[in-house]
């Protein structure tokens, strides 16, 4: 074997060091290390220019997003998407096309021909799962309402990838008629849609045999395998015309449904990561400060445009399906940023030499800032919406009650009966579910709140007590007869909702006892001071039912586990 100088492994290392410093700085900062990871790209480009050969750059990116699609394909979840498809489907589906006529239209105003303009529309029109997964899973958000339909969302947004791929690989010259494209593009999709039914009907019923039997000889086998089977079907994909990417992804779909796509997906995420970290930064490398700065004042504007469009889109959407305020801004703030697979789109586009240098460097530099405003915006997105709400109390009062009797308020079964020295549950979600069950059992009345509609409808069904609102409302509790209750749970789960809820609570009913769940124990010396008189850690509760069954099985004594247990709580709340 050849020796390698020693300059090639330091361009290496400063082509991975420079973003790896970036990333831990963003990180501190608590903004995504995905743009750090970019910025370092940048930097990388337009300061060291030259270290790293750009083809062996290139080919690890493309490498990488192979595997990003494969394991987005393989982490498709049908029956999710089912689950809620009223919300998901319909919505993601109205969302994908209503951003993509109103983003192309806008592109026109910036210069664009109809054909570039059409491109940006479904290059722009989807939101970034890669970036926003990772963000809902740091939270912890994953299991809401708000974080499953955000997922869903985004899942039905990747499944758009696949006619998005075929109509950018169709489009191979911007000097097409409108209808010459049109009839391109309609003959590419019926061809390439067959071939992919066909792959997909075939691979169904042969994809999870193959891996089965793999399974039972070897797991190093099938690791193996993956790889294996990954360079197959882009070889496949190559021999009958069609789009790599788009067959990948496919390919993603089809392991998911095997028994072993768990493994498959531990085994390959690794390699995954590192690679995607790879393309992260190779998208940095393609932004030129030469010649972006004089495009920057017009960038910008463009950028704000279309977040904005995308935001003003997902909002009107879940307010037409009846979801409270709160939530369907919560949303356009996880899904107004532009998807990252715009990248993949328009390096096609500027291969195909559909855009030039400057229309190129002008679409993904837009993308790359609503992906950095992305991490700040969902962060501060309780700040943001309850700052809005004062804004439009006090300068708009037709708005404000508007949303307060309108968008955010429902009827209850309750208001027709007085009831006192009841239990108000503020969030009937899972938590807020089986405390009522208990309450019902227990005949103790009660009186629920929350801002999920599907959840309020189901629950009228059942007939619970329950209130389609905001519980974070003065009007809210008070209508749920707070002043006359003895008992407030604080069932939501984030703290800024809580604390607008304790302390309006309070005004109502001084003498109200407060239980509130928390999740950061940082937050328990907050909430007290609040005046909460009980506090659970659903965690720490959690963990204290283990401890005691694995107690009782080393036969500890009662006396013993209580002594134990006390001490064990004491320690946790700092006493």
């Amino acid at each position: 074997m050849a020796n390698i100088s020693a300059s090639l492994f330091f361009n290496f290392f400063i082509f991975l060091f420079i973003p790896f410093i970036f990333a831990l700085i963003f990180k501190k900062k608590n903004i995504s290390p995905i743009i750090g990871y970019i910025f370092g790209g940048i930097v990388i480009n337009n300061f060291f220019n030259g270290f790293v050969s750009q083809e062996i750059i290139n080919n690890f990116a493309y490498f990488g997003i192979i595997l990003l699609l494969f394991t987005i394909g393989l982490e498709i979840n049908f029956e999710r998407l089912l689950t809620i498809k009223k919300f998901i489907i319909f919505g993601g589906l109205l969302q994908v096309l209503l951003s993509i006529v109103f983003i192309s239209l806008l592109s026109t105003f910036f210069h664009f021909d109809i054909i570039q303009s059409f491109l940006i529309g479904l290059a722009l029109s989807s939101s970034s799962t890669s970036l926003v997964a990772k963000i809902i899973e740091e939270r912890g958000e994953e299991n809401s309402f708000q974080g499953e339909l955000t997922l869903g969302v985004l899942m039905f947004q990747d499944l758009a990838f696949i006619p998005f791929m075929i109509i950018f690989n169709s489009i191979s010259t911007r000097y097409f008629t409108f209808s010459e494209v049109g009839k391109k593009i309609l003959i590419d999709m019926l061809f390439s849609l067959i071939i992919l039914w066909l792959i997909y009907y075939l691979g169904k019923k042969i994809i999870p045999l193959v891996f089965e039997k793999i399974a039972r000889i070897s797991r190093e086998v099938l690791n193996l395998f993956i790889i294996v089977f990954i360079f197959f079907v882009a070889y496949i994909s190559t021999f009958f015309g069609l789009p790599i990417l788009v067959s990948i992804f496919i390919a993603g779909i089809l392991v998911s449904q095997t028994l072993e796509h768990y493994h498959i997906f531990s085994q390959i995420r690794p390699l995954r990561d590192l690679l995607a970290i790879i393309f992260f930064i190779y998208i940095g490398t393609n932004i030129k400060f030469n010649l972006v700065l004089p495009m920057l004042p017009q960038i910008l504007l463009f950028t704000l445009l279309v977040v904005l469009i995308k935001a003003l889109i997902v909002l009107a959407i879940f307010l037409y399906f009846k979801l409270n305020t709160r939530m369907s801004f919560y949303l356009s703030l996880y899904l107004f940023q532009i998807d990252e697979d715009a990248f993949i789109l328009m390096s096609l586009a500027f291969v195909n030499q559909i855009f030039d240098q400057r229309g190129y460097l002008f679409i993904i530099t837009s993308v790359l800032l609503s992906l950095i405003l992305t991490p700040i915006l969902i962060n501060s997105k309780e700040k943001i919406y309850f700052g809005l709400r004062d804004w439009i109390k006090r300068y708009l009062p037709f708005v404000h009650k508007f949303i307060k009797y309108r968008l955010d308020f429902s009827p209850s079964p309750i208001d027709v009966f007085q009831i006192k020295q009841h239990v108000v549950i503020c969030g009937y979600g899972r938590v807020g579910a089986y405390i009522g069950r208990a309450l019902m059992l227990a005949n103790i009345p009660f009186v629920a709140i929350d801002y999920n509609i599907q959840i309020v409808e189901k629950a009228k069904k059942e007939g619970i007590n329950i209130i389609y609102g905001d519980p974070t409302d003065i009007d809210i509790l008070d209508y749920a007869e707070t002043e006359n209750a003895s008992i407030l749970v604080l069932a939501v789960p984030d703290r800024f909702s809580q604390e607008a809820i304790i302390l309006n609570a309070r005004k109502l009913n001084k003498n109200i006892h407060i239980i509130s769940r928390v999740h950061k124990k940082n937050d328990q010396k907050r909430m007290k001071d609040l005046g909460v008189k009980m506090i659970i850690q659903p965690e720490f509760e959690a963990s204290l039912s283990i401890i005691r069954k694995i107690f009782l099985l080393k036969n500890i004594s009662k006396e013993e586990y209580h002594k134990k247990i006390r001490y064990f709580r004491l320690e946790q709340e700092g006493i």
